[in-house]
């Protein structure tokens, strides 16, 4: 099994660079071989290279914002305020089957810090189908979303496998 923080590195001659390299291969994807990358939601980003070890595309796209219960019949308001609720495809296309966490997402608001869905009442908010735990063969995908109880409806949206910080989408 394999996650897709599998394209973090680049190889090569061992020379640092702090920044990412990111180059364009489609107008709307984005090749991450360094961590920590920074795109806007409604971006797709491919980390990890395709066809070899562990791979994927990954969109997350632009979030809907609500100051109440998501569910006309059942569920809580938010506790702190909004909840942001984000779409998500990943499409593995390397070689090795991808495990996707659904507690490696997490988004960061300023004067918050990180908030993953188990925070408070996301949960209850009364979603009607979250991102869960997954294991996808190799040319599997999986579509869903993930909401997170916040005080701003601003911030980023972080892939963080391993508790390492892959990608950042802002919203």
């Amino acid at each position: 099994r394999s996650t897709a923080a599998c394209g973090s590195s680049s190889g090569g001659s061992g020379a640092h660079n702090p920044s990412p390299t990111v180059t364009s291969t489609h107008k709307n994807i984005h090749v991450v071989t360094r961590d920590s990358h920074t795109v806007a939601a409604g971006t797709t980003v491919q980390i990890g290279v395709p066809k070899q070890g562990a791979a994927a595309l990954i969109h997350i796209g632009k979030p809907k914002v609500s100051r109440t219960r998501l569910s006309k019949s059942y569920g809580y308001g938010p506790a702190h305020g909004y909840y942001v609720t984000f779409p998500v495809k990943i499409f593995n296309d390397g070689v090795n089957p991808l495990v996707i966490e659904r507690l490696d997402f997490f988004v960061r608001i300023a004067g918050e810090g990180k908030i993953n869905t188990n925070e408070g009442n996301s949960p209850y908010s009364g979603a009607r189908t979250q991102l869960d735990t997954t294991e996808l063969t190799t040319g599997q995908s999986v579509s869903n979303f993930l909401t997170f109880d916040v005080s701003r409806p601003h911030g980023r949206f972080v892939y963080a496998p391993g508790h390492k910080s892959s990608v950042d989408w802002t919203f």
